[in-house]
Order: structure tokens, then sequence, then C-alpha cells
């Protein structure tokens, strides 16, 4: 996997407010919970006085991990997903961070198991209104 970008990057044919409403009814519709946000262009402009591009990071829960993270405490850790938006100009842009390998050590089987399943799960939604970005944008 080395030389391997470290998320998966999908281009939403929508302006990013539209986009990022999109993405939460799929997610939501999927039973993948959107937890938490950051604003990551307010916070900049906020502390540093600096207009960005609209940037937020979603934290996304899958529903079914509570048996998996019951046992192995470190998987909760990474059981919330951290799923980048950004506009791209009348586009918006959407980063997903790749599965654990499957020789993942860190971790118990099943947890790993539940964890790189809940990351498809994330994926299909996404990929439901967008598609997959070409290499190098």
């Amino acid at each position: 996997m080395a030389g391997e970008p470290a998320t998966v990057t999908y281009l939403i044919a929508e302006p990013f407010p539209k986009a990022l409403r999109s993405i939460r009814r799929i997610l939501s519709a999927r039973h993948l919970n959107v937890t938490g946000g950051l604003d990551i262009a307010a916070r900049t402009q906020q502390k540093l006085l600096i207009d960005t591009a609209p940037c937020v990071v979603l934290f996304v829960s899958p529903s079914p991990l509570g048996a998996a993270l019951q046992t192995d405490r470190c998987a909760a850790a990474l059981a919330a997903f951290h799923i980048v938006v950004s506009e791209r100009g009348r586009q918006t842009e959407v980063h997903v961070l790749r599965a654990l390998p499957d020789d993942c050590l860190a971790l118990k089987p099943p947890a790993a198991a539940a964890l790189n399943v809940a990351h498809s799960q994330i994926l299909r939604a996404i990929e439901s209104i967008g598609m997959p970005a070409a290499m190098g944008v």
C-alpha cells in the first residue's frame, strides 16, 4: 500500500452547501450517523483572519459497531470516521481516509473487520451521489 494516497477522493457535481446537505442525507439514510463536525474555513477565519474556501470535517459513526468496539477498546479511537468536504469551484470534493490494512495488528480481527465494513458502507454512500476523482486531483 506504499505510494497509495491516504484518502479516497470523490467529486460531487453540486455546489458546496447543496453537496453537504446531500452527504448528510445519504449517510443518515444508510444509518451512518454524523455525530459532529468541524468547520475548518470558519475556524481559520476566526483564529487567523484568513478567508478560505468552505471546508468541513464530518465525524461519522456507523450504528452497528457497538459489539465490535466492546471486544477492542482501541477500536473506539478509530470508530468516528473523518470525512473532509471542501468546495472546489462549482463542485465539491470529498476525502475519506483509506480503510485499515487487512493485516492490521493493532486491533483484534473482529474490530478491524467491523471498521472495514463500516468504511465500505461510507464509500458506497458517497459513491451514490459522487464519482471517484481522477488520480492527482
